[in-house]
C-alpha cells in the first residue's frame, strides 16, 4: 500500500520535474517584456538565425508577450551555437527570452522539423496547444490562462544544463551511439564522386565522400566555407540510423568520433543574396523519375531535380557556381518540390528564379566559415 501511495505521487510531481522541465545549455537573455517569474504558462518558440519567417514570428510573439506580461513567458528556443546567436542578436534587437536547446532534446522529443513553430504549456509541462508560432493568438492565451492557475518559476520550468568538459560517455551511450552511427575511413571513395552521395538504405542514411562534403552537405552550405586542413580530410563513408538523436546531430557526433573542433568565423567574400518573396514553387507533379533513382539531373548549363526542397536545391546550386549561397529572408521550406533550372549565365539564372518567386541579387558581405581542427 506504502508503495502504491509513493508511486502514485511520483505520477503526480513526475510532469512538472520531468516532461515540463526544457534543458538549455546557455540562457542567451532573459525576457525584458514578461514582468514575473512565477508563470502558468510558458511558450517554447522553435526558431533559428537563418529562418526568415521566425524573425517576422518573433515580432508577432513580442506583441503578444507585452498584452500578457504575468503569468505568461515566452522563450525562443534553437539549436545553434551562442556565438552565431548572439552575432544575430547584436543586428535585431531581440525582447524576447533567448536559449539554447541542451544537445537538441528539444526539438528532438517534439519532433520539430519545420520552423517556425510553437508549444505551448502549463505549468505541469502538460502541452495545451501546438502549431505555427504566429498562430497562437490572445484568445487562446486568455482562455488557457483563465482555466490554468498553477504557477512554476522561470529557472524551474526552463533548467539550465552546462556542458561539462571531456566526460567520459557512458558505455550505455557509447553502445547505443555506435549502433546508430557508424562510420569508416575508405579511400576509394576518392575516385567514385566528386561530390557527397547521399543514400538511403532504408533504417540508416549513408553519406560517402570526404569529410569536407559531408560537413558541408549537412550544414547545406557551400564546401568553400567549411575549413578543415588537408591531412584531416580524409574520405568517409558514415551511416547514421533514421529518427535517432544522432541523426539530429550529425555534425556533433562526428566531430565526437574524430576528436575535432569547430570555430565560427567571418569573413568578407562574394555571395549571391535570394530573397524569397512570393514562392510560385512547382509542386511534385512536374517531374517523375520514380523510386529509388537520382534526384539531380546536372548538365553543362541547367539542373533538373525531383522532390528535392529549396535548401537542397540552393546547396546543389552554390556547389555548380563555386559561391556561398544566402537568404536574406531565408524560407524554411523543407517540403518537396519538382525544380528546372540554368545556372550557366546569371542573367538568365535570375530570370528562371523570378519564375519561382525568388529574387537574385550578387554582392560582397560577410558571410560564416566554418573552421575544423584536431583537438
Amino acid at each position: 500500500m506504502k508503495f502504491k501511495l509513493l508511486f502514485a505521487i511520483a505520477l503526480f510531481l513526475s510532469p512538472m520535474f520531468f516532461w515540463g522541465q526544457v534543458k538549455i545549455s546557455n540562457n542567451i537573455q532573459p525576457s525584458s517584456l514578461a514582468k514575473s517569474d512565477e508563470n502558468a504558462l510558458y511558450f517554447v518558440d522553435f526558431w533559428a538565425t537563418w529562418c526568415g519567417p521566425c524573425v517576422h514570428a518573433s515580432k508577432y510573439l513580442e506583441s503578444l508577450q507585452m498584452q500578457f506580461p504575468n503569468n505568461f513567458y515566452i522563450v525562443s528556443l534553437t539549436q545553434e551555437s551562442p556565438e552565431v546567436v548572439k552575432k544575430f542578436m547584436a543586428k535585431h534587437n531581440m525582447r524576447l527570452a533567448v536559449a539554447i536547446d541542451y544537445e537538441g532534446d528539444t526539438f528532438l522529443k517534439h519532433n520539430v522539423r519545420s520552423l517556425p513553430y510553437g508549444i505551448l504549456f502549463n505549468a505541469d509541462g502538460k502541452k495545451l496547444w501546438e502549431g505555427h508560432a504566429a498562430d497562437l493568438k490572445n484568445y487562446n492565451v486568455g482562455g488557457y490562462l483563465a482555466r490554468n492557475k498553477k504557477t512554476v518559476s522561470v529557472s524551474s520550468f526552463f533548467k539550465l544544463q552546462e556542458y561539462k568538459k571531456e566526460v567520459a560517455v557512458p558505455k550505455e551511450e557509447e553502445e547505443a551511439i555506435k549502433k546508430n552511427f557508424v562510420f569508416n575511413e575508405d579511400k576509394a571513395i576518392e575516385f567514385e564522386s566528386s561530390d557527397v552521395q547521399v543514400i538511403d538504405k532504408g533504417d540508416f542514411v549513408e553519406f560517402r565522400g570526404s569529410l569536407q562534403d559531408i560537413i558541408s552537405y549537412n550544414l547545406k552550405s557551400y564546401k568553400g566555407q567549411v575549413k578543415i586542413p588537408a591531412e584531416l580530410n580524409k574520405y568517409y563513408s558514415m551511416r547514421f540510423r533514421k529518427d535517432t538523436k544522432v541523426f539530429f546531430n550529425k555534425e556533433k557526433y562526428i566531430l565526437r568520433a574524430l576528436k575535432l573542433r569547430k570555430k565560427d568565423e567571418e569573413h568578407e567574400g562574394d555571395v549571391i543574396v535570394l530573397t524569397v518573396d512570393s514562392p510560385k514553387f512547382w509542386d511534385t507533379n512536374q517531374i517523375d523519375w520514380g523510386v529509388n533513382n537520382p534526384q539531380f539531373l546536372i548538365g553543362d548549363s541547367e539542373i533538373k531535380a525531383d522532390n528535392v526542397s529549396l535548401n537542397e536545391i540552393v546547396y546543389k546550386l552554390s556547389g555548380l557556381l563555386e559561391t556561398p549561397i544566402i537568404f536574406n529572408e531565408k524560407s524554411n521550406d523543407e517540403d518537396l518540390h519538382d525544380w528546372h533550372i540554368h545556372y550557366k549565365y546569371f542573367e538568365f539564372m535570375s530570370s528562371n528564379l523570378d519564375d519561382y518567386g525568388i529574387k537574385v541579387e550578387k554582392k560582397v558581405e560577410k558571410i560564416p566559415q566554418y573552421v575544423y581542427t584536431a583537438r
